[in-house]
């Protein structure tokens, strides 16, 4: 009797310490807040109020873990990143989302374009950069956003 008694306590024990020394961050609810948003600073080539208003908007959703954008006068496109166990609504959360921003962007004569696709990602974050360092001029960002336009086309 006394043998199943320490078996017992011995059993409690260990599974008060693996509950303990669980990791917080595998935990989905605790990381779903956290969206990586940098904003443009408004004293550059452009004025980035649009790209940072997306930003702003998009970065409220809960199925959005980083955004990126850029625009022009009359062009703005936005990268979305979103968790990978929502890759497979990934369609859905595209038109929902672009029809949303489309929505919010009607009255100012902007083309708004959003994408999901990890090469544009990539090109918008390093866009973004060079937009933070004052290190492109107009006329190049004119054409990378083309072009990043271009890709998008493509890709439909």
């Amino acid at each position: 009797m006394k043998k199943y008694r320490i078996i017992i306590i011995y059993g409690i024990f260990t599974l008060l310490v693996l509950i303990g020394c669980t990791n917080e961050e595998a935990n989905p609810s605790t990381s779903q807040g956290q969206v990586n948003v940098s904003q443009i600073s408004s004293k550059q080539i452009y004025d980035q109020k649009f790209a940072n208003e997306a930003k702003q908007l998009l970065s409220q959703k809960e199925n959005v873990q980083k955004v990126f954008a850029v625009n022009t006068n009359e062009l703005l496109i936005i990268a979305i990143e979103v968790p990978h166990h929502e890759r497979f609504q990934l369609s859905e959360i595209n038109k929902k989302l672009s029809k949303e921003m489309d929505k919010n962007f009607k009255g100012d004569n902007l083309t708004v374009e959003l994408a999901t696709d990890k090469k544009i990602i990539l090109e918008l974050e390093v866009l973004e950069r060079q937009l933070q360092n004052n290190t492109i001029s107009q006329k190049e960002l004119n054409k990378k956003l083309k072009h990043i336009s271009k890709l998008l086309k493509e890709q439909t």
